[in-house]
């Protein structure tokens, strides 16, 4: 293989930074500042039966904003429990606060922000941190007008209707399991639920679920089933469901899950776990003797034996070895084309790329094999030389001039990232315009801001980094303790865990081999 080093990027690691941009000024035309509101609304399920939907909250919403004369930041909406805080829409709502977007947050009740005391708490304590006032319209709290006497038992009756409502649920759940309807959410692949009752849907997934156990009896793993599926393309279980963001990867763990599922021998097994608490999405595995299995309540897409052959099989294949050698690069090397970490593979003697053989080359074509002594040796090679500059009396004379003109280079690069960002963020709300004008619908609405969300998070991933090397190019001593800390490296004959781990933070390889090398400091003699 023919190993080379490609233009190396020295870029500065930073694990996490808080960017608080200054709150912008809107003044009205009489030089009053303008309230800029969030408004915030939330069913619980995509199947609400609610009083309220959350068009309908947003309307309300609107006329409200409109009587007070204020501006709308962004509507942030969820449509999952108000029990736990991990909602995108209420994760964004809050990010977008303590970076100083808006002044005021609109929701209809408090148990729209949440269901749960704690949370309560937590977002109320974040707002007053960050200078953020909350008016909801049953008049838990307005901190507008100073109202937030009755907080607490808003906080505590919202939890406890959301306990008594679970515990009701759940009782309800175990009834119609008892009377042998199927209760889950989503039923098992291959599946569909009519009142109640499980059915063979009349597509592929049967088939599919068939082969599943047909080629695992033939000696085929999980790992080689899964990869096949993805390389054919065919719909995986999430897919099937239309389940949000679903994955069209299939992995190890659904066919492990697909050959344990009783319910394709024509068994009915349910309420083997239970939530631990309504502020929690984490399950527990019940009691056995609470567990609901009712034998031959629909048709089976497996034969009893078969299922019970494969079930042995699945005890005696249980993987027994040890976890496998945590080697030199291994969460340091990745695929420049996938973004996947490269593993490593004693019969190949070196790194391959993890995507590529998880998945195939459906996946990612990168199939190069990177040696870990020769990528040892690129690595201090580099650093090697280096030194020597430093060392380099008469190049370490010139350094400032070079660290001024470093300085001049990332300081017109930060402008052009806060140019940039101003213009997505303004981009954003000419979106919400649209969708409130009804000139785009609401899925287009939520793409474009994902897109742009997501071009906006690495521009200031971007500044992050621009902004610590400007602290460098200005430190005096930087050269000297750059200098301090490259000393060892030089008299090395190989690079050892400690070192690389606190001189590079991620190295990447391409199709081609060529190796790109990210360090945890700036080089000043980089053109």
């Amino acid at each position: 293989m023919n190993l080379m080093t490609s233009t190396i990027d020295y870029s500065k690691m930073v694990n996490t930074i808080n960017i608080n941009p200054p709150t912008s000024q809107n003044p009205t035309s009489g030089g009053e500042r303008v309230m800029r509101c969030a408004i915030y609304a939330r069913v619980s399920t995509e199947m609400d039966t609610q009083r309220t939907s959350i068009e309908n909250q947003i309307d309300l919403f609107r006329e409200y904003v409109a009587k007070e004369n204020w501006e709308i930041h962004e509507v942030y909406t969820d449509k999952q429990s108000g029990t736990t805080g991990n909602r995108p829409g209420l994760k964004k709502l809050i990010e977008d606060g303590k970076s100083g977007l808006y002044d005021v947050i609109l929701a209809k009740e408090l148990s729209r922000l949440a269901r749960n005391g704690q949370l309560s708490y937590d977002v109320k304590n974040i707002c007053d941190l960050n200078k953020i006032h909350i008016v909801c319209l049953d008049n838990s709290i307005n901190t507008l007008e100073g109202n937030i006497q009755n907080f607490g038992l808003f906080a505590w009756m919202y939890e406890n209707e959301s306990t008594n409502s679970s515990r009701r649920n759940k009782a309800a759940k175990r009834t119609k399991a008892n009377r042998g309807l199927f209760v889950g959410s989503t039923p098992p692949f291959g599946y569909y639920s009519d009142e109640g009752q499980l059915k063979i849907r009349e597509d592929s997934t049967p088939e599919i679920v068939r082969r599943i156990f047909n080629e695992y009896l033939n000696g085929k793993g999980m790992d080689s089933i899964a990869k096949s599926f993805t390389a054919e393309k065919i719909p995986t279980p999430s897919q099937t469901a239309n389940k949000c963001n679903a994955s069209p990867l299939w992995h190890a763990t659904t066919i492990k899950n697909i050959l344990n599922n009783q319910h394709y021998c024509g068994d009915l097994v349910q309420n083997k776990t239970e939530t631990l608490s309504i502020v929690s999405t984490k399950r527990k595995l019940v009691d056995q003797e609470q567990v609901t299995i009712q034998k031959d309540k629909h048709e089976a897409i497996i034969p009893k034996d078969t299922f019970q052959a494969v079930k042995k099989m699945l005890q005696t294949r249980t993987r027994t070895s040890t976890a496998p050698k945590k080697h030199l690069f291994t969460n340091v090397l990745y695929c420049e084309d996938c973004g996947k970490g490269m593993w490593y593979k004693a019969n190949q003697k070196g790194y391959r790329c993890g995507g590529n053989i998880k998945y195939g080359d459906i996946f990612c074509s990168n199939r190069v094999v990177i040696r870990e002594k020769e990528l040892q040796h690129i690595i201090s090679d580099d650093l090697k030389e280096l030194v020597d500059s430093i060392k380099n009396e008469h190049l370490v004379n010139g350094l400032q001039k070079r660290l001024n003109q470093k300085k001049v280079a990332v300081k017109d690069q930060l402008l052009r990232i806060e140019n940039q960002t101003a213009k997505l963020r303004s981009r954003k709300k000419n979106y919400l315009d649209m969708y409130t004008d009804e000139l785009i619908t609401r899925e287009e609405l939520l793409e474009y801001r994902k897109q742009t969300d997501k071009e906006i998070s690495q521009l200031l991933t971007a500044k992050v980094e621009c902004e610590n090397k400007l602290v460098e190019c200005q430190d005096d001593h930087y050269a000297m303790d750059l200098g301090k800390r490259l000393n060892d490296v030089s008299i090395l004959r190989d690079l050892n865990p400690k070192v690389l781990h606190s001189l590079v933070s991620k190295v990447t390889c391409t199709i081609e081999g060529n190796i790109s090398i990210n360090y945890t400091f700036v080089n000043p003699f980089e053109k």
